[in-house]
Parts: structure tokens; C-alpha cells; sequence
């Protein structure tokens, strides 16, 4: 007999905890805590899947964790795995399932992308900056004087399936779009480098993966590149960016805001990370990563993820 934790809310998606409990004995604990979860772990042996989402988790599924538990499945309801230890999971035994290659469900969830288009347009016509203004009783436009979206240029890094809803948003409105992805081609925009991206676009819009690559991709020696001062879009993770460098463009205008959904620290303590303490300093926007947080997005992510779950024995 399975027996499931899970440490996710789905209370508010109709049918998804009866679906899970078909799976195995439920034990529902969404906002569980780190120190509690490895105290349940330890103490309730026959406590064998994880069923989990980064998104209110705030800590890594690690050894610590995870060492005295009977733990064998991990399943998460996400494409993203940075809020998992891939490697003490493998040393422990533990098997880890996700939707990261499940490409004909993921290719149907356009939010991540619908949020990106939302966060770029907030920064580019000073949404929330204007509504802070007006908070304080000001009534005052010539502040917040923006741009026509037609007149810019957007680079999209990484024309997976995220960056191709983004180039199709943009180009509905007019932008003209380049994109830098080694491994992509596409026929409906131009493809570029990562420096000449830098030097033409009023717009940077991040969608890819973190690998050794591309970590810390955005730094201090691309951002000295920009000339037109673009701002920054980062839906995709954190650890894409230097974060003090970002800071750094903001202070120098090198750029002119960042709109973020991700931060590096976010499983950690979001109040080490340069974004956070600058939040009211510069101009930024940043979300709770939110991006793939829409009803019908995870009602079609969480129903797959728990699909996976078999009658049959896992592990």
C-alpha cells in the first residue's frame, strides 16, 4: 500500500485530492515546514511518496530530510527541479518523477509566458510605480510617461516552448523579435548572439533552463553591452542571473528595470537575495513565482503529475 504526502495545496483544483487518494493513503499536509517534514518522515515509516511543487515549498527536498525516511518517490507537479537534490535523491535511491520531458502537456501551459507579457508591459508603461505614486496622493503623470510596445524590440533568451508564446505575444503587438537559443531555429524571428541581443533590445525576456552554461548567464560583462537601457524579464529561475549584477545595472542605467517571478534564494531565505533589499530602490517588479500559478494550468500539470502515480508498484 502507497502512502502519500503531500506537501502542496489542491484543495481549491475540483477532483485532484479524490484522484489522489485513489493513489494510496493520503496524508495532506500543504504548508508543511522543513523541521516538521523531516519529523513526520522519520516517525511515519510507511510514508514512501513525496507528492510535491516548488512554488510554497521555501526549502530543498535534501539528505537532511530525506536520510531516515522510507521515502522512494519523489513526484513533483513542475518542469523545474531546483527545489529537489537530484544528487542525494540518486544516492539515497529515491526516484524522482516530473513533467520536465512530458513536451505534449507542457507545450499546452502557456501562464509562465502570459505573466512575462503581464510583467513586461507593468514596467514598460510604470504600472505599479504610478499606482504607489497615486497610493501617496499624487496625481501626476509626467513620471510615468511609457512606450508603445510597437515601437521596441524584444530578445528572447531560449525559444523553447515559454519563449515561443512570448515571441507570439510580442509580435500580436507589433515588436520586432530576435532570440538567442543555440540549439532552436525558427522561421517566424531573427536569431541572433547573446551580445548583438544586448546591444538592439528594449526588452530581455528570459526562458531558459539552468545548466553549468548558463548560470549567471546575465552579468555585470553582458549587461555593460545593453544600449538602449532595456529592461529585464526573468520567469524562468533565479540562478539565470547574477542578481548583485542587476542591481549594479539598475544603479548605473545600464538597464532600467527587472521583472522577475524567480529569485536565487528562494528555497533558501528570499531576504539574502539583492533583489529583495532593493525591491523599493530601483525598479522592480517581482512576483512569488506565480508563473505556472493559473487554475486551469494546474488543474492540467497536477491531474498529469498525479496520472503518473501507477497501480502498479514504482519502486
Amino acid at each position: 500500500m502507497k502512502t502519500i504526502i503531500c506537501t502542496t495545496p489542491i484543495d481549491h483544483l475540483k477532483g485532484l485530492k479524490k484522484n489522489l487518494k485513489k493513489r494510496g493513503r493520503l496524508i495532506y499536509k500543504p504548508n508543511i515546514k522543513k523541521k516538521e517534514l523531516k519529523k513526520t518522515l522519520e516517525k511515519n515509516k510507511k510514508i514512501n511518496i513525496i507528492f510535491c511543487n516548488p512554488n510554497r515549498q521555501g526549502y530543498i527536498l535534501d539528505k537532511e530530510i530525506l536520510q531516515n525516511s522510507s521515502v522512494k518517490l519523489i513526484n513533483t507537479a513542475s518542469t523545474g527541479l531546483n527545489h529537489i537534490n537530484q544528487n542525494d535523491c540518486k544516492k539515497l535511491g529515491i526516484k524522482i518523477l516530473s513533467l520536465t520531458k512530458d513536451i505534449k502537456l507542457i507545450r499546452k501551459l502557456p501562464s509562465t509566458s502570459e505573466l512575462s507579457f503581464g510583467l513586461m508591459i507593468n514596467l514598460q508603461r510604470n504600472i505599479f510605480q504610478s499606482f504607489k505614486s497615486v497610493t501617496n496622493k499624487k496625481w501626476d503623470y509626467t513620471p510615468f510617461i511609457g512606450q508603445e510596445l510597437s515601437s521596441l524590440t524584444i530578445g528572447i533568451i531560449g525559444l523553447g516552448r515559454l519563449g515561443n508564446f512570448m515571441a507570439k505575444y510580442s509580435k500580436a503587438f507589433g515588436m520586432k523579435v530576435f532570440y538567442y537559443d543555440p540549439f532552436k531555429n525558427s522561421k517566424n524571428c531573427k536569431k541572433t548572439n547573446l551580445k548583438r541581443l544586448f546591444k538592439i533590445s528594449d526588452v530581455i525576456s528570459i526562458h531558459a533552463h539552468v545548466t553549468d552554461e548558463t548560470r549567471y548567464m546575465i552579468n555585470k560583462k553582458i549587461l555593460r553591452l545593453a544600449r538602449k537601457k532595456p529592461i529585464i524579464i526573468n520567469t524562468s529561475r533565479g540562478e539565470l542571473v547574477n542578481e548583485k549584477d542587476i542591481i549594479w545595472g539598475l544603479k548605473n542605467k545600464k538597464i532600467s528595470g527587472y521583472g522577475a517571478d524567480v529569485i536565487e534564494k528562494e528555497f533558501v531565505d528570499i531576504k539574502k537575495s539583492p533583489i529583495i533589499k532593493n525591491i523599493n530602490k530601483y525598479n522592480i517588479i517581482i512576483t512569488p513565482h506565480i508563473g505556472g500559478m493559473t487554475y486551469q494550468g494546474q488543474e492540467r500539470a497536477y491531474s498529469y503529475a498525479i496520472n503518473k502515480i501507477k497501480n502498479k508498484l514504482l519502486f
